[in-house]
């Protein structure tokens, strides 16, 4: 038997409550509704006990996996990745397993003084933070920069190898993982527990971990170790981040004997292969000048000098936290206006192939600004910034509209819905489905329409949920007595949005079916009733 432990799983909901369940879809309503009832007792539930010690209750070793959501997401303009959104309860489960066991697979891997491995590095903190703030992709650049500095003159190091894994996470074999976990720690039921999660949201297919869950990165790390402990067994001069390899050699001779050696560790090892188009040998003159900034940083350095250079006259050390423009001197103001961000965009979206990371770079902060200046701009030109579909709506939901704006972006997310090259994909949908159960103020004419139009569950559940928000009764009405034939996803939906139904309808009907429902639908029940 393995029960979790009570602050694993305090940390697990703050870890989703601070930093998301994925870094790919938004983050689901029921972490509130789980939140509600996580230290209240529910009459419905054993011996009325609460959410939280109804999870501690639970046998790890029996846990059964509950319905999850995988949708096709675009990786660039012309490449996909199908991404995993687990069941809340699954998330909380998955998660405080890991932590449990993290520093275990941190011991496990080769230290970080070594600086051989820069990326996810297991430190947790109070506030659900699960790795090192200070170790990260720019520690992997700054110490791949020192790497070939330190060489200037010298003919040890002359060429780069720069390697990258193909289709990593969803390609990584689950047996070397399993090894991996039995070996790293001497918590074999947790070892178990994970093991039989990944089988069963696997169907028992012996291949992928699910995409876009920090437990799954941390995961990922203690699989690759057995290629970092290969390679420096060899006496290869490495680093890596993630999939990302950099190796130092002395002569192009030595670079492929050993970009070889490497392709055939992870074959042999993990049945994985490296990426034709990311794999390069290059002299270390040419690696200067293209590797050692991050994509983004190359195009928008002024744009970024400039910028934390405002925040830092304000006092302000963390550029992604909140900005309260309207409270700012006027002098202040103009300085932030006087950064040409919608140039930026315009400059992406003239180029052949629009960078995501730039786009969400920039649009983060005219989010924080909440600047509207490039609405517009970016609705018009969905289609060349399709890779970047994500940030667009995450700008837009951040926000502070006016009806008449709202109707406006109304009419050219329907248009984009219904002519636009972005419209054929589940993700897409969401995203956009989405906005419209942000507030109200909407157009939402057409939802009822697009309910009858879109099966899948992404859309279907954003659309209920904006239906709710929308306040549609009799929608809600006609469709409450056949919620069970409802999918999970949808029907948690529909709970959440029923509190929209007139008078004391909602708690009758919430009464009536309170018996027919699990533990998380119970909890939707509950919040829904308290709004």
């Amino acid at each position: 038997m393995l029960k979790l432990r009570m602050d694993s799983l305090e940390w697990a909901l703050k870890h989703i409550e601070n930093y998301g369940d994925t870094d790919i879809f938004p983050v689901p309503f029921e972490y509130k509704a789980i939140r509600h009832v996580w230290d209240t007792n529910i009459r419905e539930l054993p011996s009325g006990t609460t959410l939280k010690e109804f999870l501690r209750n639970q046998d790890m070793l029996q846990w059964n996996v509950r319905d999850f959501r995988r949708s096709l997401t675009p990786k660039h303009k012309f490449g996909f990745r199908l991404s995993t959104q687990l069941d809340p309860l699954d998330t909380l489960v998955y998660l405080a397993l890991v932590y449990e066991i993290g520093q275990d697979i941190e011991q496990k891997r080769i230290p970080v003084d070594r600086n051989v491995s820069f990326s996810y590095r297991f430190n947790p903190n109070d506030d659900g933070r699960m790795f090192d703030s200070e170790i990260h992709y720019g520690s992997f650049l700054n110490y791949c920069e020192e790497k070939v500095d330190e060489f200037v003159g010298d003919d040890t190091i002359e060429y780069v190898v720069v390697a990258d894994i193909a289709d990593f996470f969803p390609r990584l074999y689950l047996h070397p993982l399993e090894n991996a976990l039995s070996s790293c720690t001497t918590k074999s039921n947790h070892a178990r527990a994970i093991k039989r999660l990944l089988n069963s949201w696997n169907y028992s297919i012996s291949y992928g971990i699910p995409v876009g869950q920090d437990a799954s990165r941390l995961l990922a790390e203690l699989t690759l170790n057995d290629i970092d402990e290969g390679l420096l067994s060899e006496g290869i001069d490495f680093c890596r981040y993630v999939d990302d390899f950099r190796i130092f050699c002395s002569s192009e001779k030595e670079a492929y004997q050993q970009l070889a050696l490497l392709a055939e560790m992870l074959f042999e090892n993990h049945g994985l292969t490296l990426q034709q188009h990311k794999t390069r040998i290059v002299p270390v003159d040419e690696f200067r000048r293209n590797y050692l900034k991050s994509e983004e940083s190359i195009e928008i350095q002024r744009l970024s000098d400039e910028f934390l250079g405002i925040i830092q006259e304000m006092g302000i050390d963390d550029p992604y936290g909140e900005i309260d423009y309207d409270i700012l001197p006027d002098e202040m103001q103009e300085q932030i206006n006087s950064l040409n961000l919608v140039a930026i965009l315009q400059e992406q979206i003239d180029s052949d192939n629009a960078d995501a990371k730039i786009v969400g770079f920039v649009l983060r902060r005219m989010a924080q600004l909440k600047n509207a200046d490039a609405l517009e701009l970016v609705l018009d030109n969905i289609d060349k910034l399709y890779t970047a579909f994500q940030h667009i709506f995450i700008y837009i939901n951040e926000l502070e509209l006016s009806v008449s704006q709202k109707v406006e972006v109304s009419e050219k997310l329907i248009g984009i819905l219904e002519d636009s090259i972005v419209g054929h994909l589940e993700f897409h949908r969401m995203w956009l489905f989405k906005t419209f159960s942000n507030g109200t103020g909407w157009n939402i004419d057409r939802l009822a329409t697009y309910y009858n139009e879109y099966f899948d569950d992404f859309s279907r559940r954003k659309i209920i949920l904006a239906l709710g928000k929308a306040n549609q009764q009799s929608w809600f009405k006609t469709r409450k007595r056949n919620i069970m034939q409802l999918p999970n996803w949808q029907r948690r939906a529909f709970l959440a949005s029923a509190n929209c139904l007139p008078g004391d309808e909602a708690n009758h009907w919430y009464r009536s079916i309170l018996p027919r429902l699990d533990i998380l639908e119970v909890a939707v029940v509950k919040w829904a009733e308290s709004r």
